[in-house]
Order: structure tokens, then sequence, then C-alpha cells
């Protein structure tokens, strides 16, 4: 089974924001999220979301993330919820 799914993404951005994973939905913004930047303290997390769903996420990409959607459809998650 994939790392890659809803559940394990959000875990990954909460943790990286430091804010609880219930407190995501897909229309979360990146930016400011916990107090961080998007996509100046991006690496950290980009690093995490890699190992997770076995890709590569070229720095020029980055910018296309502006919400947590962007990032499950980026990624092509599995488990993720239809509507919110």
């Amino acid at each position: 089974m994939s790392n890659c799914t809803s559940l394990n993404v959000r875990g990954a951005i909460a943790n990286w924001a430091g804010v609880s994973v219930s407190s995501l939905t897909s229309q979360t913004q990146l930016n400011g999220l916990g107090g961080k930047t998007w996509p100046g303290d991006a690496p950290s997390l980009i690093t995490v979301l890699e190992g997770l769903c076995n890709t590569t996420i070229p720095q020029e990409d980055y910018e296309l993330f502006e919400t947590v959607d962007d990032v499950e459809d980026y990624l092509n998650v599995e488990g993720k919820p239809d509507s919110e």
C-alpha cells in the first residue's frame, strides 16, 4: 500500500506547520500556515512529501502549490476526500 495518501500528506503538512491535522481542509492556504512562508519554508516539507510519494518535486513547481488541494492534486494522492 502506498504511503502517498491524503491522510499522510495532510499529516506531513500539519507537522511541518505545527498545526493539528484536523484543522486542515482542501482549501487551507500553505502560505502563512502555522507562521510558515511559502515557498520560502517549503524545502523541509517537500523532502517529506517526496519520500512519502516516491517522487521528485522540482523547485520551480513549488509555486504551483497554494492550498492543500494543490499539493494533493499534484501528487495524485489516494483517499482524497471528495468534498469538504
